[in-house]
């Protein structure tokens, strides 16, 4: 039997899908979600040392995407040294034109060269496999580009994978290379709003507003947070976070309201070697997915 708090926890979630499943929009598949996950990890690290695995990742989310989508766009770039690959993949609604009508959803699909929070000294410098940190991320997107494709929303919606977010301070580099790279060499592009989707599927999912994000677009905060409320999304709280480093911060530093879904506290397992399907809920992903599918389709 469950204790009390799981029983409400359980009605709670069953309200949530009823409701989501009465809308007149598709309703997202954590287990397909969660699958997408499965399929990255086996690839291996998806670093810049490991090309293989990269290159197989990268043709796995454009192969997913090139029935779906209305284009895709992989954007080559190098920097600080480093060769990296953008994937731009546009679902194009011929009624929505300028920019009051486009919505961005992001994630980043590289992963940490190395673990360096790992409690195993000896595991330190391998890399992560990224189950949440990067691949759940991706999971959501190609998900939701299902959906996409099923009910061709309003709006014109953009995913785009960023490449290079994780190498943050490791020798001296900065996070989020990817996606600065591409607000540099995109200047006009400048979507209404958009979502930075990142470390999404913990069986214990908690995602605060993050604090820049709530600083400079709070109006957008305040819309996303209204839906997950409505949906009883648990796992969005409605306290400030922390500041984080993250691929939203290129675009609202381009005054672009763009906010950052992420996990925190991190995980325990985060930066070290147990970042692992085992640590992934296609529940966690399920209501990530369905609050951004209200956000477009609303």
């Amino acid at each position: 039997m469950l204790p009390k708090p799981a029983i409400v926890y359980t009605l709670l979630l069953m309200l949530s899908v009823s409701a989501v499943a009465d809308s007149t929009y598709p309703v997202f598949n954590g287990e397909k979600a969660l699958a997408h996950i499965k399929t990255q990890v086996a690839f291996g690290p998806r670093t810049p040392d490991n090309s293989e695995g990269k290159q197989a990742t990268l043709d796995f989310i454009r192969q997913t995407l090139k029935p779906l989508s209305s284009k895709i766009t992989v954007q080559p770039f190098t920097v600080q040294g480093l060769n990296g690959k953008n994937l731009w993949a546009t679902f194009i609604n011929p009624k929505a034109t300028g920019t009051t009508n486009r919505i961005m959803l992001g994630a980043h699909w590289d992963t940490r060269p190395i673990s360096e929070q790992d409690p195993d000294h000896s595991k330190q410098a391998l890399p992560t496999p990224g189950a949440n940190d990067g691949g759940s991320g991706v999971a959501v997107l190609l998900e939701l580009a299902r959906l996409f494709s099923i009910k061709k929303p309003e709006v014109t919606v953009d995913l785009i994978f960023f490449d290079l977010e994780d190498m943050g301070n490791i020798k001296n580099l900065p996070f989020a290379l990817g996606a600065q790279v591409f607000v540099d060499q995109n200047p006009f592009y400048r979507p209404s709003k958009g979502v930075i989707v990142d470390m999404v599927c913990d069986k214990n999912l908690r995602i605060p507003q993050e604090r820049y994000s709530k600083q400079q677009a709070p109006k957008l905060i305040k819309e996303i947070w209204s839906i997950a409320e409505s949906q009883n999304a648990m796992g969005f709280y409605k306290q400030q976070g922390t500041y984080i480093h993250d691929d939203h911060l290129p675009f609202l530093k381009a005054g672009i309201p763009v906010v950052d879904l992420i996990h925190y506290p991190f995980p325990d397992y985060w930066h070290t070697s147990r970042d692992t399907i085992e640590n992934c809920d296609a529940g966690s992903l399920e209501q990530v997915g369905n609050v951004l599918s209200a956000f477009v389709y609303n």
